[in-house]
């Protein structure tokens, strides 16, 4: 006999996705590498960062943010080549992300991703857009 609780608790989210990866890394033949790069201002300030991990031939990119006033002077760019280039060197042959439609897809595009699904009406009238590149 089992009984039905609700529990949205953080607590729980956490252990219910420790085991989803424990089973899930029973299944696969690679382990996750991650990668991060930021750019500092002269005061060590973050102005500029990026976040994935290379999971087989894929680098995942996570997050890439950019402070407002170090946008038009390449930052993203210059990040963007960066982890490519490193998850390149750990055996990466694509790359992947998603991003929303007030984000970064013409960014995305301009430096050779592509849209391979798009997520309309998310969360309610926007879109999300999953976008990969060959490395």
């Amino acid at each position: 006999m089992y009984t039905l609780i609700d529990d949205a608790s953080e607590e729980f989210l956490i252990q219910l996705k420790g085991r989803v990866v424990a089973f899930n890394q029973t299944h696969f033949d690679t382990q996750r590498i991650p990668l991060g790069f930021k750019l500092v201002d002269e005061n060590q300030q973050v102005m500029a960062g990026i976040t994935g991990q290379v999971f087989g031939n894929w680098l995942m990119i996570s997050w890439l943010w950019c402070a407002d006033i170090a946008r038009g002077h390449g930052l993203a760019t210059q990040l963007l080549h960066t982890i490519e280039e490193h998850a390149q060197q750990l055996g990466a042959k694509w790359a992947q992300l998603d991003t929303l439609d007030f984000q970064a897809k013409p960014f995305y595009e301009k430096n050779g991703y592509t849209v391979k699904y798009q997520l309309d009406n998310y969360p309610l009238s926007g879109s999300r857009y999953f976008m990969e590149k060959r490395l």
